[in-house]
C-alpha cells in the first residue's frame, strides 16, 4: 500500500511539474510576444532591425522593398535601421519622420482598431508620400476601403499608444 501512495505521489509531482514548465514556458512565448509590441518601432525578434532590416527609402525608390546592408546601419528611436547604400541612409538620417513607416511600423489598420499588430515589410502602400505596412493582405485591402478616415483614427490611437512605449 505504501508503494502505491509513493507511486501516485510520485507521479503526481511528475505531472504538476510538467504543467509548471507549461505554464512557464507559455509566459516565456507571451514575454517574447509582448516585448515585440511594447517598442515605439517594430523590430524583427530574431535580428533586432527596424521592419525586419528592409531600407525603408527603397520604398520611395523601387517597386518593392529591399533589404538593407551591414555596412550601412543607424540607430534610431531605440532600434537599428538597415540600408542599402550611404545615400538613403543619409537621406533617412534627415529625416526620420519621413522615411519611416507611420505607426512605428506597425499594421496601420490594426492600429486604426487600437491594436499594436506587427506590420509585414512586404505588405504595405504608400499614401500621400507616407509608408503603410500591414500585417495581412487581408487587414491591407480592409484599410483601403475607408482609408482617409482610418488614417485619422490610426494617428490619435498612436498618439495615445506612443506614451506607454520603450523607444
Amino acid at each position: 500500500m505504501t508503494d502505491m501512495r509513493q507511486k501516485s505521489a510520485s507521479g503526481r509531482a511528475v505531472r504538476a511539474g510538467a504543467a509548471v514548465l507549461a505554464v512557464a514556458a507559455a509566459l516565456v512565448l507571451l514575454g517574447a510576444a509582448e516585448a515585440a509590441t511594447s517598442r515605439l518601432v517594430w523590430s524583427d525578434r530574431v535580428t533586432g532591425f527596424a521592419i525586419g532590416g528592409f531600407d525603408p527609402l527603397t520604398y520611395f525608390t523601387t517597386r518593392r522593398p529591399k533589404q538593407g546592408d551591414e555596412d550601412y546601419e543607424y540607430d534610431w528611436q531605440g532600434v537599428t535601421w538597415r540600408f542599402v547604400n550611404q545615400g538613403n541612409r543619409a537621406a533617412f538620417m534627415r529625416h526620420p519622420d519621413i522615411y519611416a513607416p507611420q505607426f512605428g511600423g506597425y499594421d496601420a489598420n490594426a492600429m486604426s482598431e487600437g491594436k499594436m499588430v506587427e506590420g509585414n515589410p512586404n505588405i504595405w502602400m504608400k499614401q500621400k508620400q507616407r509608408i503603410y505596412l500591414f500585417s495581412s493582405r487581408k487587414n491591407r485591402a480592409l484599410w483601403m476601403i475607408r482609408r482617409d478616415d482610418k488614417i485619422a483614427i490610426a494617428r490619435d490611437n498612436w498618439e495615445s499608444m506612443q506614451r506607454y512605449l520603450q523607444p
